[in-house]
């Protein structure tokens, strides 16, 4: 196709010039080139010679007919080309003003006011704190946990300051037999200090109390019965048998003495659990209150 526009080229055509228009741009050419009217110039028939072959190229319509689809093949080409760039222009242009707007966000993004700043420090001091309850709960299960399955005869702990309580009440007693927490903690307080004392939540006339030491722990078991018209049954927890030897001179029937386990029931140790966690709850709520 070189050939076809080096012809072109020759007679000075444009490159869709028709049959009559390469004739008529052959002939003006020929008149200028032939060798009858330059015979002192050797380049004259070389010339006439390139012009006459030109015609005979752009003349020939197969010749014409694979130009005309090369010509359409380059304009089709062009036009992919200027499409694609278009496209590639475009997305350069997004991707700049995006970059743009991400920059005014940022350097637009305000500050935290003070009061979002103290809320932010709020929330996160109640999650530190959460956190640490949350290990100290932990903690203490695991101490009551150890307290729990220890053997009695390798411990000097407050299981040996221990006593359970039981009394006459009926699962649908909403006085649980005339005994409350106060109730309890009145009778019970005379014989010394109390460490803790926990009613049971899971059965009426249960009830398990901790003193400081070991001496007022036994003083209750042998000489406390409570109310005479339910009278309560008192059993430490750091012997496997126990025998009251206080005489009592009431109308009711002496106290069985039963045999007393190493260690606590489940239902017991699930209600000192429960009042250790509670404890520890409150503990924490009142050092939130006082900061």
């Amino acid at each position: 196709m070189d050939v076809y526009e080096k012809s072109l080229n020759i007679l000075d055509c444009a490159p869709r010039a028709t049959i009559e228009e390469v004739k008529k741009a052959y002939r003006k050419k020929a008149l200028l080139c032939h060798p009858d009217k330059h015979p002192n110039n050797p380049r004259a028939t070389e010339l006439f010679h390139e012009i006459s072959k030109a015609l005979e190229i752009l003349t020939d319509l197969s010749a014409r007919d694979a130009y005309e689809k090369v010509l359409t093949a380059k304009h089709q080409s062009k036009l992919r080309t200027e499409e694609l760039s278009a496209k590639r222009k475009k997305f350069k242009e997004d991707l700049e003003a995006r970059e743009e707007a991400y920059k005014n966000i940022s350097s637009n993004k305000r500050s935290l006011t003070e009061e979002e700043k103290l809320l932010t420090e709020i929330d996160r001091l109640q999650k530190e704190g959460s956190k640490l309850l949350e290990e100290e709960i932990t903690r203490m299960r695991k101490e009551i946990w150890k307290l729990h399955n220890l053997p009695q005869e390798q411990t000097d702990t407050n299981a040996n300051y221990r006593v359970r309580i039981k009394w006459k009440a009926a699962g649908d007693d909403s006085q649980n037999g005339g005994y409350n927490y106060d109730t309890l903690y009145r009778i019970l307080y005379k014989h010394g200090d109390i460490v803790a004392l926990v009613l049971s939540s899971v059965k009426n006339g249960r009830a398990m109390v901790e003193y400081k030491n070991k001496e007022s722990a036994q003083r209750a078991v042998r000489i406390e019965f409570g109310f005479a018209r339910n009278p309560l049954t008192l059993e430490g927890l750091w012997e496997k048998e126990q025998t009251s030897n206080f005489p009592r001179k009431t109308s009711y029937k002496s106290q069985n003495v039963p045999i007393v386990e190493k260690k606590m029931s489940d239902e017991d140790f699930a209600a000192y659990e429960a009042f250790v966690l509670n404890n520890l709850r409150k503990a924490e709520e009142r050092k939130r209150l006082e900061t």
